[in-house]
Order: C-alpha cells, then sequence, then structure tokens
C-alpha cells in the first residue's frame, strides 16, 4: 500500500491542564518573600482555611505575595449531615476524622499558597474554644510532612497541655510560633511581661524567635483602633526584642443581610485607618512600628454555619472603606451589580488585579444571567482587597 492510501494516524491529544493544576504550578513560583522576619511593610491577613481565600492568594501578583504572610485559621470536621423532614434517611456516615480533615485542608493550602511561610491557628479545632493538644500534634504532623512551612500560633491563656504540643511543634520544625494576644492582655502590663516570660520558657525559644500578633478584634471606629492599638504596642514588654509584631483588627461586620438592596453602602475601614494613625504615632516616637493585620472583607471569630445561600453581593475595598451592594437572588442581580461598580470611580480597572478582571468580565458576560456562587464573589472581592492593601502598603515610608 502506498503512503499516499495509508490511513491517518490520529494524534493523541495532550492531557487538558486544569485550572486546579495550573494554581498548583502558581503556588510553587519563586517569590522573594521576606521569610520569617519582616518589616512593618508587610500585611497579616487573617483568614479561615476556605477555598475562596485560598484563591485569591494564588492569583495575588508577585509583588503582593511578597509582601503578605497569610494567618489561616483551621476549622474542625464538619458534622454528618441530618436526614431532610419527609425524606428517607441514608445510611449514616461517620464524622470525618481530624487526620483526614487536616489533610483536606493543608492539601488546598500547599496547591494555592505553595511553601511559603504562613501562621496555623488550630484553636478552633475541635469546636468549642478549647484548643486541644492532640488535634494540634496531628494538623502539625500533616503540615510536616507536606513540607509547608507553618508557624504555629498560641495564646498566653491556652492550657499547659496545648504549650506543650506547640513546643514540640517548635522543637521540630525549628520556626518559633506566634503569640496572639487580645486587648483584655494589656490591662496589667507587668502582669503580662510575666505571662510571656512564662510562656516562652515553657515553649523554649527567646522573643527573636516570636511573633507577636496584637488582635483587636472587631471594631467599628477608627478612634478604638487607634487608641487601643496605640496603648497596646505602647505597652508591650520588650517591644524591640520580638522578631516581629503585629497589629490587627477587623472592620467589617458579622452580616449585611440588613442592608438595602440596589445601593452602595460604605463600611469604613477602621482596621486600616486606625492603623495608619498608629503608624504615623510611632514615626513621630522614633518607635517600632508594627506590621499591618486585617480579616479583608470578611469578619472573623469562630467558624460559624450560614444556613442560607446569602444575597448576590460584593464587597469592594477603596482607600478608605469596603464598598457593600447586595441584591435579590434573581437572575442578572450579580451582573447588575458588577455592571454598576466599573462605572464608579472607586473601580480600579481591570488591569489591576485578578478579581477586578473577573468582575469586569461579569459585568459584560452575555448569555447566562447565573449569578454565579458566594464562594466566587469572595474570591474576586478578597483578590482585589489583598492586591490594594499590598499597593498601600508599598507607599508608606
Amino acid at each position: 500500500m502506498s503512503r499516499a492510501h495509508q490511513p491517518l494516524r490520529k494524534e493523541k491529544k495532550l492531557p487538558k491542564i486544569t485550572q486546579k493544576a495550573e494554581r498548583a504550578a502558581r503556588a510553587l513560583v519563586d517569590v522573594p518573600h521576606p521569610g520569617l522576619a519582616f518589616s512593618h511593610k508587610h500585611h497579616v491577613f487573617i483568614a479561615k482555611v476556605k477555598r475562596g481565600e485560598l484563591w485569591a492568594v494564588n492569583y495575588l501578583s508577585v509583588a503582593a505575595r511578597a509582601a503578605i504572610t497569610p494567618l489561616f485559621e483551621m476549622w474542625p470536621p464538619p458534622n454528618p449531615r441530618k436526614p431532610k423532614p419527609g425524606v428517607a434517611p441514608k445510611k449514616p456516615t461517620a464524622a470525618k476524622s481530624v487526620a483526614a480533615h487536616a489533610t483536606s485542608l493543608l492539601q488546598t493550602i500547599r496547591d494555592e499558597w505553595g511553601t511559603l511561610p504562613f501562621f496555623l491557628d488550630t484553636q478552633y479545632v475541635p469546636l468549642g474554644g478549647i484548643p486541644s493538644p492532640a488535634s494540634a500534634r496531628i494538623i502539625f504532623d500533616v503540615a510536616r510532612a507536606m513540607h509547608l512551612s507553618a508557624v504555629p500560633v498560641t495564646s498566653i491563656r491556652f492550657a499547659p497541655a496545648y504549650q506543650q504540643e506547640i513546643r514540640n511543634v517548635i522543637a521540630n520544625d525549628r520556626r518559633g510560633a506566634m503569640i496572639r494576644l487580645l486587648i483584655t492582655d494589656f490591662i496589667n502590663s507587668t502582669l503580662l511581661g510575666q505571662y510571656l516570660d512564662g510562656l516562652l520558657a515553657v515553649l523554649q525559644i527567646n522573643a527573636s524567635e516570636v511573633d507577636i500578633l496584637i488582635d483587636l478584634e472587631f471594631r467599628r471606629e477608627q478612634v478604638e483602633v487607634k487608641q487601643l492599638g496605640g496603648s497596646a504596642v505602647s505597652v508591650l514588654p520588650n517591644l524591640g526584642r520580638w522578631r516581629t509584631v503585629t497589629l490587627a483588627s477587623g472592620s467589617f461586620p458579622s452580616s449585611i443581610s440588613n442592608l438595602p438592596y440596589k445601593l452602595w453602602m460604605p463600611v469604613p475601614r477602621a482596621d486600616w485607618l486606625g492603623w495608619l494613625d498608629v503608624h504615623s504615632a510611632q514615626v513621630k516616637a522614633a518607635g517600632r512600628i508594627p506590621s499591618y493585620g486585617d480579616y479583608g472583607i470578611r469578619c472573623g471569630g469562630p467558624p460559624t454555619n450560614i444556613p442560607n445561600r446569602p444575597d448576590p453581593n460584593i464587597r469592594y475595598t477603596s482607600d478608605k472603606a469596603i464598598l457593600v451592594r447586595r441584591g435579590p437572588k434573581t437572575d442578572g442581580a450579580m451582573k447588575a451589580i458588577c455592571a454598576d461598580l466599573v462605572t464608579k470611580t472607586e473601580f480600579s480597572g481591570s488591569a489591576f488585579s485578578r478579581g477586578d478582571a473577573e468582575i469586569a468580565a461579569r459585568a459584560t458576560m452575555q448569555g447566562s444571567p447565573n449569578n454565579g456562587q458566594a464562594e466566587q464573589w469572595i474570591q474576586w472581592c478578597t483578590n482585589h482587597h489583598l492586591e490594594l492593601t499590598a499597593s498601600q502598603i508599598r507607599t508608606l515610608p
């Protein structure tokens, strides 16, 4: 048979590269990150280990990724779903083990953030406000097996058994630890100094191996952050000795369900504006300037279950406020929100961040009027928030 009459061979199709694989590859791109010791021109982003926030950090520019160290808070394994009323119950399923749950969450961190440093807080596992030593051991064993650069987080108020597990993590990983302080810890600075000295002795580390997080939690008013944060920084024992010091707070409310539809409502960035006040005061006093920390476009606190799907909403960060707009659960609501946002002067432009590009694309999307998922809205807005915050920090003196 001549070559002209030979049957054509089908070319083998190359395997399709999934979006997940692309993000995993992006997570391993070389970034000039400062590592464990960073200056005040850095952002500590506090977030639950959720796919929305992890997508957001993955799609940051190289410059923004270099200027951020996330503090990821683990959440407990979910309980098996209860059967719906009137529906025959299926075979009961066992609750997910801590090891399986940790493996799933930490693998997502590896796929989205790679091996860059991050703080890991296990205080909410299991749920109930009493951190479990056994859970901490399991979680950090899994993180170590995945070669993740996780720095453990603890507090002066946690039980001795938990501190012993954190000490073991420090001894194994050699990355030190973060101590998370609440404003109530600063009532007596002398007593705080004694507690900190005692905890360092238990953990068997020096102050130069410790990151201090002053967590003001939710603060609605800029003056609260200015006064409480400034006072805490000024009385923190041995301010200059710690590896890093971060002043964090959150300004976004726990619920926006009471906001009206089809109107942009500003939520002042009390966390950022109050931190800027503390920054200015420390510059004037020639004192140590804390790094900036926040909860992004969500409210902090213990994990909560949201029983109902939220209304379509966008939470768009501008220089001084987070602009919030809600719409009804009707087709096209999200497109309408995005279409209005891209006309506003606060919109940074589709090229500013991946989140902005997604918002601009939704504003002009043809065809399906589907609103998408709440996770997507968080992805876009968190990515924009982090990119904007990084650009603001870069301009600081």
